[in-house]
């Protein structure tokens, strides 16, 4: 009897040690095909190296982390599917990534459900932490409000009277343009909104909605047409003069390198935008370091923007499993409350009421560079919210 009890505790340790050494699951979803992988992959790769490094490290809480990841598709039933998968098949721990805002908001309805916490890395629609907000979700991204409110103020200081509105028609198209639009009076009161075009998520054929904002007699364009949507607008408008006059400032982070080094001598001027962050340019000591470890990994000096969100979303994920001691998704989701992290572009803290990370951007024209091949920011001011 007593032998038998002892083989009963000594079994009990072993499933214990045991599962305290069994890996920390992370699943990260991104879009890895179709127009969204231009900033997917990048996404990914940052997030491929913060596993990389914590694993070097001993993981979290001496613990390996194994990283489940999945193309999101940028489609929101299939990222709900695919979502519900790594949760329920997979026992991910947690869930960070998407990119598009439909897609964010399909995953945040999940990790609500699941009661798993989700971070978003990328999607950036305002609901997500205002309506829509629960306990499991969190951002690490900007979001339409602040992007919105920068925008305006651009308009302002760029002195633009009449503006063209031009986004795309779904949850951050939308909610980008509520954002700008409550921040003009504010910053450009005498500017007027005189066309407001929405065209589709995915869209390729720009050519009904060219001619409409050249007849506008626009002097400034407020837009969120981002990646693959601004290449085709620029190839389609740029030939008929349209940036000639016209100024275009735009969220969609068309300032960084994945575009700029995608149009190369074809990207217009009079284009302001934004973008995370520079590889030639940092706002933090820790920025060159990280820039260089990233170069090393991609193989190229001219690394991506987007790779610095998925890097963050792991990094506040250890960060808080290690505050918490433990993977339980709420004692995590506890921890993310109020959490200050240091990263390559400076530190961060999670706003413990709205779950909104303070993330800023860079802000700048987009100017040629004789030695380059590309355009690049110049000035680049970085706009952090307080």
């Amino acid at each position: 009897m007593k032998y038998t009890a002892m083989l009963v505790a000594v079994g009990a340790l072993s499933a214990g040690t045991a599962y305290a050494q069994a890996p920390i699951k992370i699943g990260a979803m991104y879009p890895l095909t179709g127009g969204g992988a231009v900033y997917g992959v990048p996404a990914m790769a940052g997030h491929q190296l913060a596993i990389e490094e914590l694993n070097a490290k001993g993981g979290i809480m001496g613990r390996k982390i194994e990283s489940i990841e999945r193309d999101d598709k940028m489609n929101p039933s299939a990222a709900s599917s695919t979502m519900k998968e790594l949760i329920t098949k997979d026992k991910a721990d947690i869930i960070l990534g998407g990119l598009s805002s439909a897609v964010g908001l399909a995953m945040s309805e999940v990790s609500k459900q699941e009661k798993v916490v989700y971070i978003s890395t990328i999607p950036k629609t305002i609901q997500m932490t205002t309506d829509k907000l629960h306990k499991y979700v969190f951002r690490t991204a900007s979001n339409t409000d602040l992007e919105g409110d920068t925008m305006a103020l651009l308009a302002g200081k760029n002195k633009l009277s009449k503006l063209c509105h031009l986004e795309l028609d779904y949850a951050y198209g939308n909610d980008l343009e509520a954002g700008i639009l409550k921040a003009l009076p504010k910053h450009a009161p005498n500017a007027k909104v005189v066309l407001t075009l929405k065209p589709k998520l995915g869209a390729t054929d720009f050519n009904p909605f060219i001619p409409q904002v050249m007849a506008a007699g626009c002097d400034g364009v407020l837009s969120g047409l981002w990646g693959p949507h601004f290449v085709s607008w620029v190839k389609q408008a740029a030939p008929l003069g349209f940036f000639n006059k016209i100024k275009w400032i735009s969220g969609g982070e068309i300032g960084s390198h994945e575009i700029a080094g995608e149009l190369k001598g074809e990207y217009p001027d009079n284009v302001i935008s934004n973008t995370y962050e520079l590889w030639y340019q940092g706002n933090d000591p820790s920025h060159k370091e990280f820039q260089a470890r990233l170069a090393k990994k991609l193989n190229t000096p001219e690394t991506p923007q987007w790779a610095v969100l998925g890097y963050i979303g792991v990094m506040y994920t250890a960060a808080a499993m290690e505050k918490a001691k433990s993977t339980d998704p709420d004692k995590v989701a506890a921890a993310l409350e109020g959490l200050t992290i240091g990263t390559p572009v400076g530190k961060l803290t999670i706003d413990a009421k709205t779950h909104q990370a303070n993330i800023g951007q860079f802000w700048g024209p987009m100017v040629k560079k004789p030695d380059r091949a590309y355009r690049m920011m110049e000035p680049a001011e970085y706009i952090q919210p307080k």
